[in-house]
C-alpha cells in the first residue's frame, strides 16, 4: 500500500520544483481539469511536446488506475521519472485524485483559480471555456511555474479545518438571524426611529431580548401588548433558530477546543495576548504547520495584512492592506487584537495608532488592523521559537531589555565607559595606528578616510 510522503519532504520537493520547472526539460507534465463525475487531463513532455492532447479520467478508483497505469506507460516511452501533476482546487472533488497520485509518487501542485481565469483567455483569444481548453490551460501555467503548495495537513489540522468550516457556517447563520430580527421584524413591531414600546417588548420570546439594547429591557410592565398571531409565531420561530444556532456554535467551540488542546502549537498560540480558546483554534487551522512557511511575508500574505499600492509613473496611490488570503485569519486576528486592547499596555498602543490618525473617521478601524498585523508578528515568532510568549522577552515589559549606559561624545571623541562590576578594565589602545593594529589581533581593516570639503574658488 502506497503511503503519502511527509509535509516536510513535500515541502522541499515543492521548492525545488518551483525553481526549476521553467527550465528543465525531464519531466512528464500533467494539467487536470476536475469535474465531478470525469476530469480531463493533457499530457506532455516538459517543454518539447505534447502527449496527450486530452485524457478522460473517470472520477471512480478503476478511473484513477487507469489513468496512473497510462502514465507509467507514457513514462517508459519517454524515459522520463518525474510526474508533476497540477489541479485547480475545486472545493473537495480534486482530493481524492489528488491524494491518489501523491500515494503513487507523483508531485501533485495547485492552480490559482484566479491566475487560471487570467491566463485562460490569453491561450487563443476567445472568452470560450472547456474542459480540454482548461487543462491545456493548466499544463502552460505548470511549465511556466505559477504554482502553489499543494498542503496535506495531518489529521487533527484537518479535522480542525473541517470544524472552523462548520463554525463559520453557524456563525454566518447567526448574523442572519439578527439581521432578520433588526430589519424586517422590529419594523412590523413599532416605527423604526423610536424604540419600541415596552408593553411590546415584554410579549417578545426570551432570546430575543438580548438582541435589544439594554435601555429597552428596565423597568418592564407584567403586561404585555397583543401581537398579531402570524408576527407573534414569526418571533417565537425566530427564537427557536436562534437558540438552536447558539447551541450549534457551543457544540462546535467546546469540539474544537477537545481536538486543538493535544497540539504544541495550541498552547504556545494560547500565551499570547487577546489569544482565546477559539480563536487559537482558528490560528492553528488556517496556517497549517509553521514549517510550509519560510518568510514572515509569506504568512503576512497569507493573512491578507499585506500592504498594497498602485503606482504609475509620478503618481502613487494610498497605501493599504489587501484582505486577499485567508479572510477567517484575517478576522481571527482582528477578534485577538480587541481582546489584547483590553489590557493597558495594548491599549496605550492603540490609542496611541489612533492619535496619529487625528481626525480620521475609519482611525479605530485602521489601529486595530494595525494591532493584528503585530500580534501576526508574535505568532510567528512564537511558534517558530517553540516558546510561549513572554512580554520581558520581545521587548513589552521593564526587564525586557538591561540598561545600557549611553556613551558620551565630546569633540568627535568618545568617552570610555566605568568597566562593569566584577570585569577587568580593558586597555585602551594607542591612537597610533601600529596600536590600533595590535589592539585588533594584527588583523588591518580598511580605516574610514574624512572626506574634506574643496576650497572655494
Amino acid at each position: 500500500m502506497h503511503t503519502i510522503r511527509p509535509n516536510a519532504i513535500r515541502v522541499k520537493r515543492f521548492r525545488e520544483l518551483k525553481a526549476d520547472l521553467r527550465t528543465r526539460r525531464d519531466r512528464l507534465l500533467v494539467g487536470i481539469d476536475i469535474a465531478k463525475a470525469q476530469h480531463v487531463a493533457q499530457i506532455r513532455h516538459a517543454h518539447t511536446q505534447i502527449l496527450d492532447k486530452q485524457l478522460p479520467i473517470p472520477n471512480t478508483p478503476a478511473g484513477f488506475a487507469a489513468f496512473w497505469a497510462h502514465l507509467e506507460t507514457r513514462q517508459a516511452e519517454t524515459g522520463l521519472t518525474e510526474i508533476v501533476c497540477a489541479v485547480e482546487p475545486t472545493g473537495t472533488y480534486h482530493e481524492a485524485l489528488a491524494q491518489f497520485l501523491e500515494r503513487h509518487g507523483a508531485d501533485v501542485v495547485l492552480v490559482s483559480n484566479h491566475v487560471a481565469h487570467a491566463n485562460r483567455r490569453t491561450l487563443d483569444g476567445t472568452w470560450g471555456q472547456s474542459d480540454p481548453k482548461d487543462a491545456h490551460n493548466l499544463c502552460d501555467l505548470l511549465e511556466r511555474g505559477h504554482v502553489l503548495f499543494y498542503s496535506l495537513p495531518d489529521e487533527r489540522i484537518a479535522t480542525l479545518r473541517r470544524l472552523v468550516r462548520l463554525l463559520r457556517s453557524a456563525r454566518t447563520d447567526l448574523a442572519a438571524c439578527k439581521a432578520r430580527f433588526r430589519n424586517t421584524l422590529l419594523p412590523a413591531l413599532g416605527p423604526a426611529g423610536e424604540p419600541l414600546p415596552a408593553a411590546v417588548v415584554v410579549t417578545l420570546p426570551a432570546p430575543l431580548l438580548v438582541l435589544l439594547p439594554p435601555a429597552q429591557r428596565r423597568a418592564l410592565p407584567e403586561v404585555g401588548a397583543d401581537l398579531p398571531p402570524a408576527l407573534a409565531f414569526e418571533l417565537t420561530d425566530l427564537a427557536a433558530r436562534l437558540v438552536s444556532v447558539r447551541t450549534r456554535i457551543a457544540q462546535i467551540e467546546a469540539e474544537l477546543v477537545h481536538v486543538a488542546t493535544p497540539l504544541p502549537a495550541y498552547r504556545l498560540l494560547l500565551s499570547l495576548p487577546g489569544v482565546g480558546p477559539t480563536v487559537a483554534a482558528i490560528l492553528l487551522a488556517e496556517i497549517g504547520d509553521i514549517a510550509w512557511y519560510t518568510r514572515f511575508s509569506q504568512l503576512r500574505k497569507l493573512a491578507g495584512l499585506d500592504i498594497v499600492r498602485v503606482e504609475s509613473g509620478q503618481w502613487a496611490g494610498t497605501a493599504r492592506i489587501s484582505r486577499g488570503g485567508r479572510a477567517l485569519l484575517r478576522w481571527a486576528l482582528y477578534q485577538a487584537a480587541l481582546g489584547a486592547a483590553r489590557t493597558p499596555l495594548w491599549r496605550a498602543r492603540r490609542e496611541a495608532l489612533i492619535a496619529k490618525r487625528h481626525g480620521d473617521r475609519f482611525a479605530f478601524f485602521k489601529a486595530n488592523i494595525e494591532l493584528a498585523a503585530k500580534l501576526l508578528r508574535l505568532v510567528w515568532g512564537v511558534w517558530r521559537s517553540g516558546r510561549p510568549y513572554d512580554p520581558a522577552r520581545v521587548g513589552q515589559g521593564p526587564a525586557a531589555r538591561p540598561a545600557i549606559a549611553p556613551r558620551v561624545t565630546c569633540a568627535g571623541r568618545r568617552r570610555a565607559l566605568p568597566a562593569e562590576p566584577g570585569r577587568a578594565a580593558i586597555a585602551k589602545p594607542s591612537g597610533t595606528p601600529a596600536g590600533r593594529l595590535a589592539a585588533r589581533g594584527g588583523v588591518d581593516r580598511p580605516q574610514r578616510i574624512p572626506m574634506r570639503r574643496p576650497r572655494s574658488a
